[in-house]
C-alpha cells in the first residue's frame, strides 16, 4: 500500500515540505573568492574576476603611486598590479611561494590584479552573515573593508574592492599608457 501510495504520489509538488530551503535559496546568496594575505583569510566578490594566474614578470612604473607594484603583460592585455598588501597594512610580501597567485579583475572598465599567497576557494554564504567590519579603535578604520563572515571555524574579511582600488586603478592605467607612449 505504502509503494502504491509512493507511487501514485511520485515527482507531485507537495505543500509545506520544503519552503525552508525555497526561503533560503531566495536570500541575498553571494559567491566570494577566498584567498590568503600575510595569513589572514580574504575575500572579494567574484562577479569582477577575470582569472587567477601564477606570478609574472612585473615592470615597474617610473614616479608611480607606491600602492602601484607595477603592469604585466596577460595575453597581450596591459594589467595594473596593485599592492594589495601595501593598502591592508601587511609587511612586504617574502620571495613569492609556490602557492602565489595574481587574482586579475576588471573594475570600472580597467583591468588590474594583485598578489595573493594562496587563493583558497570559492564560496557562497547569505548576504546576511557578513557583519559590519568592527572597529576597535578609530585608527583601524580601513575603508576597504567591507565586513567580515565566518567559514571553516575561522574570520574572512570581505574586502570592498571600490575601495580597495579606490581612484588608483585609474591612476595606475594612466601612468601605463603614458610610460607607454
Amino acid at each position: 500500500a505504502k509503494l502504491q501510495h509512493f507511487k501514485d504520489t511520485a515527482g507531485q509538488h507537495r505543500d509545506g515540505l520544503v519552503v525552508g530551503t525555497q526561503e533560503a535559496a531566495a536570500g541575498n546568496v553571494v559567491e566570494l573568492l577566498t584567498f590568503v594575505i600575510a595569513n589572514e583569510n580574504y575575500a572579494v566578490a567574484i562577479e569582477n574576476i577575470v582569472e587567477i594566474v601564477t606570478p609574472r614578470p612585473v615592470t615597474r612604473i617610473p614616479n608611480a603611486d607606491p600602492s602601484i607594484v607595477g603592469i604585466i603583460s596577460l595575453r597581450g592585455t596591459i594589467v595594473t598590479l596593485l599592492d594589495a598588501r601595501r593598502k591592508l597594512r601587511h609587511p612586504p610580501a617574502p620571495a613569492a611561494g609556490a602557492d602565489t597567485r595574481t587574482v586579475v579583475l576588471e573594475h570600472r572598465g580597467e583591468t588590474v590584479g594583485f598578489e595573493v599567497d594562496r587563493v583558497l576557494r570559492v564560496v557562497k554564504t547569505d548576504a546576511a552573515a557578513i557583519e559590519p567590519h568592527p572597529v576597535v579603535h578609530t585608527s583601524e578604520l580601513d575603508d576597504s573593508i567591507r565586513g567580515v563572515f565566518r567559514q571553516a571555524n575561522a574570520l574572512t574579511i570581505l574586502l570592498d574592492l571600490d575601495k580597495l582600488l579606490g581612484s588608483r586603478g585609474q591612476t595606475a592605467t594612466q601612468e601605463a599608457n603614458a610610460a607607454r607612449r
